[in-house]
């Protein structure tokens, strides 16, 4: 029997097992991975809150999941790089059609296809998804920008900083309340 590890562990291998069941070699990962890793493999821990950005940047996309690790916030982060991707994945559309719901949006004003504040609009429009809560952080210290993100519901308007020490304190201040801190 074959068993893939992918998941369990950031590491990737495969092992070939002997005739136990999955569940019996999963109990036994579980303890070599308290015992050797300290990781524990309790399936009655809470959920990781899911975190939808949206980017176009690679490298804005980097340091923005770099910040939420520095931040010691528990989430998982799922890119996407423009607006027609943003509304696809939120109406699981297409490709994404298996996609959950994120508990958070981070929304990229500045964004190829449809820009953030229509992205914004067309949320705040959808009866499945105006309750979603949206970060926008962008380039633009605009105050025409803020007030038109503030008036469709942003939660909070990041002005992207020039140091990456703010922009954790600016990650985590927007974002804590919704993702929770590790410990």
């Amino acid at each position: 029997m074959r068993f893939n590890m992918l998941r369990l562990l950031p590491l990737s291998f495969t092992l070939e097992l002997p005739s136990h069941t999955p569940r019996e070699w999963y109990g036994l990962y579980a303890i070599f991975c308290v015992t050797h890793l300290g990781v524990s493999m309790s399936t009655t821990a809470a959920p990781v809150p899911m975190l939808l950005h949206v980017e176009d940047e690679d490298g804005a996309a980097f340091l923005f999941r770099s910040a939420v690790r520095e931040a010691g916030l528990a989430a998982i982060v799922y890119r996407v790089s423009n607006g027609e991707e943003a509304l696809a994945f939120l109406r699981r559309a297409g490709p994404y059609a298996s996609a959950e719901r994120p508990q958070l949006m981070v929304l990229d004003l500045n964004l190829p296809k449809i820009d953030g504040l229509t992205v914004l609009s067309r949320i705040r429009n959808d009866d499945s998804l105006k309750n979603l809560p949206v970060i926008v952080i962008s380039t633009s210290a605009r105050q025409a920008d803020k007030e038109k993100a503030f008036l469709l519901g942003a939660k909070h308007y990041i002005v992207k900083p020039d140091s990456f020490d703010k922009l954790i304190e600016q990650v985590k201040a927007a974002c804590g309340d919704v993702l929770a801190v590790k410990k």
